[in-house]
């Protein structure tokens, strides 16, 4: 592996973990999504969050790009905002199912 492709796979690590560090700032989590799923406002709210994560996760990565002159970091920041998106969906629907509304709501996100 020779130095140019060490710092591409390193770009393409950060900007995934980037992703996340963005959601665990803006969001609480997918078991807190699942615990109150039914609650409008709540879910509401968890969308205008996860809005905002892809957001500034964009932004930020798009920034790393342009100063790196590669594509990888906006590849890796992609594949963790969709997976980040499809757990929080996730997680509501499977909430929805359980008809869970708040933190002592039982059930397993299974």
């Amino acid at each position: 592996m020779n130095a140019e492709s060490a710092a591409a796979a390193t770009l393409f690590i950060v900007s995934g973990t980037n992703a996340m560090d963005v959601y665990s700032a803006t969001n609480s989590s997918p078991w807190t999504a699942f615990k109150f799923a039914n609650d409008k406002d709540a879910e509401e709210a968890l969308w205008y969050y996860v809005k905002h994560a892809i957001a500034i996760t964009g932004v930020i990565n798009i920034g790393g790009a342009i100063i790196a002159r590669s594509w990888i970091p906006i590849i890796g920041a992609t594949l963790a905002s969709a997976y980040m998106y499809w757990l929080y969906y996730d997680a509501v629907e499977k909430g929805k199912e359980k008809e869970t509304t708040s933190w002592q709501a039982e059930g397993k996100a299974r």
